[in-house]
């Protein structure tokens, strides 16, 4: 259970959840399908640089990268927030990074990229049941028809993808759920905790921790592996474009939404997975993919609040109340 924020981290929690009341603009939206595009992409990075140096490797190279970039922009302004609260940001470094990061470097190993984005895609579900039995909310109809949507969309995109059976697959497949699940505890403990601290400091901190937290479990693994060019690149990637600058833009949407929301951009991710696994690995893309993007729009939409209103003119709104107070 999340502990008990000060009243300090109270008082910034009743700003964030006001304002995660408010109406989502296109912005939101965007910065989600962003993060859905770039986070994709990592699990095609990792499927490349994991084999190579191995998962735990891949992990901290990736969040020591990360955090090297946003501390070179906001080091300063996160140790000023940070060094009140090390065992705040321990504890997100590890659940929101180091070891998710680490378990979903393992699970690409063995599973294909898009089977592994679509077991991260089960996020919403883990952080609604963590809001709904620990953080005593609510879930509406509309947003649990919304997570339905997302996970049907899920399945239709990847599709039943045959496995070898065996231990290997069962560990591969329990490391790939056992992201997500880090995630949600994550994503409340920050709205507990930590949710008065601005999205670029959040990020820099929860990764210069989970860097830190990370770098034992890859020392023991044994040495790093040999890299090749693709594998080189492919961290490089994963470190900047899908992580120094992919967090702060989730913490933003976090700090706007709730959790269970914010964490719906798992359901775009399985998309670009297998968008990205298409022109890079040239994997054929069916009508499924359309489609299946075209309900996790109406997934994201539905659980987001995100629903276009019809608004008459003026003149043409007067005149029909008029009419209607005329014939009453």
């Amino acid at each position: 259970m999340v502990p008990s924020p000060t009243v300090a981290q109270a008082r910034g929690m009743t700003t964030s959840l006001a304002a995660g009341r408010r109406s989502l603009s296109l912005l939101d939206l965007g910065s989600l399908i962003y993060l859905g595009a770039v986070w994709g992409a990592a699990f095609l990075f990792l499927r490349i640089a994991s084999p190579e140096i191995g998962p735990a490797w891949a992990a901290e190279v990736r969040l020591a990268i990360g955090a090297a970039v946003l501390v070179l922009v906001a080091g300063r302004a996160t140790w000023r927030v940070a060094r009140t609260r090390l065992v705040s940001f321990l504890l997100v470094g590890a659940l929101f990074s180091a070891l998710p990061f680490t378990l979903i470097a393992v699970a690409t190993i063995t599973l294909p990229a898009g089977f592994a984005a679509l077991l991260n895609a089960a996020t919403p579900l883990f952080t609604a049941a963590i809001a709904v039995g620990f953080m005593g909310q609510r879930i509406s109809l509309r947003v649990g028809g919304g997570l339905a949507v997302g996970v049907v969309a899920v399945v239709l995109l990847v599709g039943w993808s045959p496995l070898e059976p065996g231990a290997t697959t069962v560990l591969a497949i329990a490391a790939g759920l056992g992201a997500p699940a880090s995630y949600a505890v994550a994503g409340n403990l920050v709205r507990a905790r930590l949710s008065d601290v601005p999205p670029v400091e959040l990020a820099t901190g929860m990764l210069a921790a989970g860097a830190v937290i990370a770098l034992p479990v890859a020392l023991v693994s044994g040495a790093p592996g040999a890299l090749a060019v693709d594998g080189a690149f492919s961290l490089v990637g994963v470190g900047v474009l899908s992580t120094a600058l992919a967090w702060p833009i989730f913490f933003r949407v976090l700090r706007r939404t709730t959790p269970t929301a914010a964490s719906t951009v798992t359901f775009i991710v399985p998309a670009f997975a297998l968008a990205w696994g298409s022109i890079v690995l040239a994997e054929p893309v069916g009508l499924g993919l359309v489609v299946g993007f075209g309900l996790i729009l109406v997934s994201l939409m539905l659980v987001l609040g995100v629903v276009p209103k019809l608004r008459l003119p003026v003149a043409r709104r007067q005149a029909l109340i008029g009419r209607g107070a005329g014939g009453s």
